[in-house]
């Protein structure tokens, strides 16, 4: 009995035990199906993700860029199809991988993984623009590669015309960097953006829309169907107010004469018509990128001038600035047009001597006299009846020491006061300082814009426009100053070029009533300059060493007299002498007439006009 009842024990345990094991099984189905129904339901949406990551891809479209084209048609940026490489990033992409693609786009390892680092997981990162056909087959038929590799058709940026020639204009695009992914949120790893003239200023109206494109690829990166897609929208085109045939033949005309500077030739309204370094670049170079040899390269070999010495060149602008102290001498009321000044070839102050540039002097000479011939002793005189705060505060007036605003980068040049020169130098003001600044020298800087602005202002009678290259632009009033005496100005002006006594005579066309004023700014002082001629004139040195302390020269003018419709300033580097301006600056009027730029001058013979504008009968 006791032998039975010991089974019947262990058949009891074993029952409880049973029942033990049933709770856990069905303890686990309910956590396994609870777990299923978590990751099935729950988290559906989440892998359903994961799943079409692995399967599906999204490409970001580029939008071309808008074109930009000048006012008589031709194209100085478009667009051309290239193709493009895009890597998807995933975990998988390792150093090996970024290693191998690199050495076949020949592109350096870190660049690849600082692309991918600002790029979100599971996305498709623009690598590389502009690739060759061979490339892509390379990267299309390699094994390890291919599967996390897109090769897209995308527009790439090209310059045609002679890009250099109008390279100050354009301007260039670059790939952003990471400071330009910071600052701007609409812009993406790969993307292109301006960085001078028109493409920096209107970067955001010629970028235009990205386009979104959905695709299937298959294990090994082979795209099955494309899903959906959204097409990119062009960037808007830009039409300019330059005349190519213009812009050419001046650039080509320093080329030439082997000069170096810059010209400007605007409208009286601001329309830019020209505008012209000596110095210049191929924007091409910056569409693929530039390595830091081919950026050695290519500075080594003088081909990389991105200074653009019409907007950004500050020089001190000599005698140019001496209609605009008359101006101001007239509204002050130190003198009026019929003063008259005794003015020798010297004047001293204390121990200092000052010269006039004429041997002799020009003795007793009024306003329009002292313009016409660019006496220094009448503005030396009046200069300092006016007082340095006087001087700044009226020329401030015609926009010198503030930038013209064409583009971001414009110098204001230099408009020198007490403050200023206490803050930079840590100096007190001298009376020197003052004579210097009323002849355009000493602390006195202005860029070839910022001269073209402020004649602008004489042909407009105290008026300035804001100067632009679009054509959409709107018309600007920037700066005022008014005067009753802006006849009398122009008249000396229209002397400079025209009268017995001017000192513009070779830009004189007759019939056309050119008005102009000349300027030389010193390099070194008057001794060293004497001193390196002589040397010249004894071949005791080399012209080309001797040339760097040549005085700048500068030409600034408009015409015709009556209406004005053109304003031409020409800078020229060590010229010398402002007669070489003056008759670099014929040779534009005489381009503007064959273009037909100048409205009523069809036809110039024998100093008379076939036009609308009759000559001017201004005397002395």
């Amino acid at each position: 009995m006791a032998r039975r009842d010991k089974y019947i024990l262990k058949s009891e345990y074993a029952l409880k035990n049973l029942k033990h094991i049933s709770v856990i099984i069905i303890i686990s189905f309910v956590v396994l199906i609870l777990r299923l129904l978590y990751l099935q339901v729950a988290k559906h949406n989440y892998f359903l993700q994961l799943s079409k990551k692995n399967t599906i891809r999204l490409l970001r479209t580029i939008a071309p860029r808008g074109d930009i084209l000048t006012a008589d048609g031709v194209y100085y940026a478009k667009n051309r199809p290239s193709f493009s490489v895009y890597l998807f990033k995933t975990k998988k992409i390792n150093k090996e991988y970024l290693k191998e693609l690199g050495k076949l786009l020949n592109m350096d390892e870190q660049d690849l993984k600082n692309k991918l680092q600002v790029s979100p997981m599971y996305t498709s990162v623009l690598i590389k623009s502009g690739i060759s056909r061979k490339t892509v087959f390379e990267l299309l038929f390699s094994d390890k590669l291919s599967p996390y590799i897109n090769i897209s058709v995308t527009p790439k940026r090209f310059y045609p015309n002679n890009a250099v020639s109008h390279a100050n204009i354009v301007g260039y695009i670059s790939e952003v960097s990471l400071k330009d992914l910071k600052k701007d949120p609409y812009l993406h790893v790969g993307d292109y953006i301006g960085r001078k003239g028109i493409e920096e200023k209107y970067d955001r109206v010629l970028r235009g829309k990205s386009g979104l494109k959905e695709i299937e690829v298959s294990s090994t990166g082979a795209i099955v169907k494309t899903i959906s897609e959204t097409p990119p929208k062009k960037g808007e085109n830009i039409t300019l107010t330059v005349n190519s045939k213009l812009q050419e033949f001046i650039f080509n005309l320093f080329k030439k004469d082997n000069l170096r500077g810059s010209v400007v030739v605007m409208r009286p309204n601001g329309a830019i018509l020209a505008i012209v370094n000596s110095d210049s670049f191929d924007p091409n170079y910056f569409v693929e990128g530039l390595t830091k040899k081919e950026w050695q390269k290519l500075k080594k070999e003088h081909l990389l001038h991105l200074f653009d010495i019409s907007t950004q060149g500050a020089y001190p602008p000599g005698s140019l600035i001496k209609p605009f102290m008359a101006l101001a001498a007239l509204k002050e009321h130190i003198i009026t047009p019929k003063t008259v000044l005794y003015c020798p070839y010297a004047i001293k102050i204390g121990k200092y001597t000052y010269r006039d540039w004429r041997y002799g002097g020009f003795g007793r000479i009024n306003l329009i006299r002292a313009l016409e011939s660019s006496s220094d002793v009448f503005f030396y005189q009046i200069g300092m009846k006016l007082g340095i705060e006087r001087i700044d505060y009226n020329l401030s007036k015609f926009g010198f020491g503030q930038s013209p605003g064409l583009f971001p980068y414009c110098t204001p040049g230099n408009l020198p006061s007490k403050e200023w020169k206490f803050k930079k130098l840590h100096q007190g003001w001298y009376i020197g300082d003052t004579i210097s600044t009323s002849i355009g020298q000493g602390y006195f800087l202005a860029s070839p814009l910022q001269v073209a602005l402020a004649f602008s202002m004489i042909a407009n009678n105290g008026i300035g426009y804001q100067p632009y290259l679009a054509k959409t632009a709107e018309k600007t009033i920037k700066y005022v100053f008014k005067s009753k005496y802006y006849n009398e100005i122009k008249k000396a002006l229209w002397l400079v070029v025209n009268g017995p006594y001017g000192t513009g005579h070779k830009a004189q066309i007759k019939g056309l009533d050119i008005c102009g004023k000349t300027g030389t700014s010193q390099v070194v002082t008057s001794k060293v300059y004497k001193k390196i001629k002589k040397l010249l004139k004894k071949k005791k040195i080399e012209l080309s060493k001797a040339i760097k302390y040549f005085p700048h020269a500068w030409f600034a003018s408009f015409a015709p007299l009556d209406k004005p419709q053109v304003v031409v300033v020409v800078f020229l580097f060590h010229g010398e002498h402002s007669s070489n301006a003056a008759a670099f600056a014929k040779i534009i009027y005489e381009e503007l007439l064959k273009l037909n730029l100048l409205n009523g001058f069809t036809n110039l013979e024998d100093g008379q006009i076939h036009g609308d504008n009759k000559k001017s009968n201004n005397s002395t």
